[in-house]
């Protein structure tokens, strides 16, 4: 078992914290995996433990997500 952060699992499943948290929250899944399972609290802050077969699939995002943040930075820079 890996214990990740909320901020190293968003990373690796590429979403965003925030969708994390909400599905984390609601019992939800989260890019195709069961992360309401995974949550341990501790105290205010919520380490997900995540088995060892399901972190050797997940890789390093490509980038998309940041990608598409950056467009829209571009997109609002150039509006102003």
């Amino acid at each position: 078992m890996h214990r990740l952060l909320r901020s190293e699992l968003a990373r690796l499943l590429n979403v965003s914290q925030s969708a994390l948290e909400r599905a984390t929250r609601r019992g939800e899944t989260c890019g195709g995996y069961p992360v309401a399972k995974w949550a341990l609290r501790r105290g205010r802050q919520v380490l997900y433990e995540i088995p060892d077969e399901v972190v050797e699939e997940l890789k390093e995002p490509d980038g998309r997500y940041l990608k598409q943040q950056s467009r829209v930075i571009r997109t609002f820079m150039r509006d102003t």
